[in-house]
């Protein structure tokens, strides 16, 4: 169960993401360079996490007592495969804290939230040297627990700020108010 919601979030952060870069795009101007690579950054953290969730499965699929034995080594891979995809995230935040730092686009402090984020993404490329400590790819807080309050968070925060800038720039212009005509109050 856990490995299908993950994945079917992964593909509505796919959809979120395309939504970003149009918007990040359309900020930045040309050549793009930072939404881009947020863009690349998203995609790329996306296939490393749906890879790990595949190991995940796949150790839950281990039925036999041979393939019991492979159980740990897949959730240690998975573990690892999913970090490395937070690290990959990294890109992701700092791409989209660029523009939005330097153009402004939804709110500085959305872009100042991204370089939070993108630092402790980063923890994701310590994990694979740590077997056991805060940077654990599989317990640590900051290997695993940290980096992912921060991705669900900064969405959460950019979704809401992406749908009111929408809904503001879609919204009809208010009418100017008529001319007051009170006796006594000029117009």
């Amino acid at each position: 169960m856990v490995v299908l919601l993950d994945g079917l979030g992964t593909a509505l952060f796919l959809w979120f993401l395309a939504s970003l870069w149009t918007a990040l795009r359309e900020a930045e101007g040309d050549p793009g360079r930072g939404s881009t690579a947020a863009a690349i950054g998203g995609v790329a953290g996306s296939v490393l996490t749906l890879a790990g969730l595949a190991l995940i499965a796949a150790a839950g699929l281990s039925t036999s007592p041979v393939q019991a034995e492979s159980v740990a080594t897949l959730y240690t891979a998975s573990s690892l495969l999913i970090a490395l995809g937070g690290g990959v995230l990294s890109l992701f935040f700092f791409g989209a804290a660029k523009v939005i730092l330097r153009t402004g686009a939804f709110g500085r402090w959305l872009g100042v939230l991204a370089i939070v984020a993108a630092l402790l993404s980063v923890c994701g490329f310590m994990t694979p040297f740590f077997a056991a400590n805060i940077l654990n790819a599989g317990t640590g807080a900051l290997g695993r627990w940290a980096p992912s309050i921060a991705f669900v968070v900064w969405l959460l925060l950019a979704s809401a700020t992406m749908t009111m800038v929408q809904r503001r720039a879609s919204s009809p212009p208010l009418a100017p108010a008529p001319p007051s005509t009170q006796p006594g109050v000029a117009p």
